[in-house]
């Protein structure tokens, strides 16, 4: 499908909900093996809720692309791509 066509089924406003487009794909649990900043830690891993660390997966059909380490605002469900933002549609 066309970026034209499928841009009709984007929302309004700063968020993706309701977006055809976003997709949650699954969510990995970090411990001290796939840990990036487990350097230093002194935690043990998934004893308590403020250790329990965890990366979701999301991925954006519009913008083919696909957030593994929640660079993005994806996690969030906040739009990355721009289409029918709350700026540009509030005004």
């Amino acid at each position: 499908m066309k970026k034209r066509s499928m841009k009709k089924w984007i929302p309004k406003g700063c968020y993706c909900d309701g977006c055809k487009w976003w997709h949650y794909i699954k969510t990995i649990k970090l411990n001290k093996g796939n840990c990036d900043v487990s350097e230093g830690c002194n935690e043990k891993c998934w004893t308590k809720p403020n250790n329990s660390c965890r990366v979701r997966i999301i991925k954006c059909d519009f913008m083919n692309y696909t957030d593994r380490y929640e660079d993005t605002l994806l996690c969030e469900g906040v739009k990355e791509c721009g289409e029918h933002d709350c700026d540009r549609d509030y005004k």
